[in-house]
């Protein structure tokens, strides 16, 4: 009688590799459903924390010294700076969604900020080549939207460099829809800093950044007049309003004709600037400089 071996009893080639097949699948299918998992953890978060911060600023929102509802805060450690604005937009949720879940439009809203000279769009990360300031440094943005659903959206662009120096740069936007079809935003920028990017900004603050403050109140003087941030806070709180207002100004722009958008959300983002005179005056060139940049951007699709 013939001797059975291991061998005898192997299944068919052709059944190991189907076999495979189905424990990859399986295990691309849980990881998906973890992901998934994660996301809508994620977004369940995220909109529970958005709405506690609307409940827990909405006597300061109504009372706001802007005019609107809007706060804006802003603080310094010993090697970043971070600011926080809160708003209600006049705007339903959907649109709000629809416009910045989108990468694309982000270089559209980015180019309206007076240091950002050009954006391109980088369809395959996706990510964003953002140029700044007057030498045009190119920072890299990377998109990610966290969360994108009926009742939330969380996006994030982080850059690792920057100007001067600077590093792990974040713009975090996050929006939930409230009563009245409005929008509750909340919108965070921050950025890192070492010694030698310290004192470059420091510099630029005693030289021709001198006088120029930020939002938050310190205290009153002697006169009772607001003593305002100024230095490296004052300077971060300033750009981060010049971001919201360009967020402002875009969506505003998306209720007239596309060929009309571009002049209509540079004025509208000119004529916000104009209301807060001692912190983001422009000079009276910008919106000549803006519109050919920002036309630029927009033939670049």
């Amino acid at each position: 009688m013939k001797k059975l071996t291991r061998s005898h009893f192997a299944p068919p080639a052709s059944v190991l590799v189907e076999s495979t097949k189905l424990r990859v699948a399986a295990l691309a299918l849980a990881a998906a459903v973890c992901a998934f998992g994660s996301a809508a953890l994620a977004a369940e978060t995220g909109t529970a924390a958005l709405r506690a911060a609307h409940a827990a600023q909405k006597a300061d929102l109504e009372n706001s010294r802007f005019g609107k509802p809007l706060t804006i805060k802003s603080q310094q450690s010993d090697d970043a700076l971070k600011g926080d604005i809160h708003a209600v937009l006049d705007q339903p949720f959907d649109k709000v969604r629809t416009a910045l879940a989108e990468p694309r439009n982000w270089c559209e809203i980015l180019i309206l900020h007076p240091n950002v000279k050009d954006c391109r769009f980088l369809a395959g990360e996706p990510a964003m080549a953002v140029k700044l300031g007057r030498n045009e440094l190119e920072v890299r943005f990377g998109y990610r939207a966290v969360a994108t659903t009926n009742d939330y959206l969380d996006v994030r662009l982080d850059a690792p460099t920057g100007p001067m120096g600077t590093s792990d740069y974040r713009i975090r936007f996050e929006a939930a829809p409230i009563e009245g079809n409005r929008t509750f935003v909340h919108l965070a920028y921050s950025h890192g800093f070492g010694a030698r990017a310290k004192l470059a900004m420091q510099a630029y603050f005693n030289t021709l950044g001198r006088g120029k403050v930020g939002f938050t109140i310190l205290e009153k003087d002697a006169q009772g007049k607001p003593v305002y941030v100024s230095d490296l806070r004052g300077g971060l709180e300033r750009n981060a309003m010049r971001y919201y207002a360009s967020i402002e100004s875009y969506l505003d722009s998306l209720s007239v004709p596309a060929a009309q958008r571009l002049d209509a959300r540079l004025k509208h983002w000119y004529a916000y600037t104009e209301k807060y005179p001692l912190q983001l005056q422009e000079e009276a060139g910008y919106l000549e400089a803006k519109r050919k940049e920002a036309a630029r951007v927009q033939s670049a699709g």
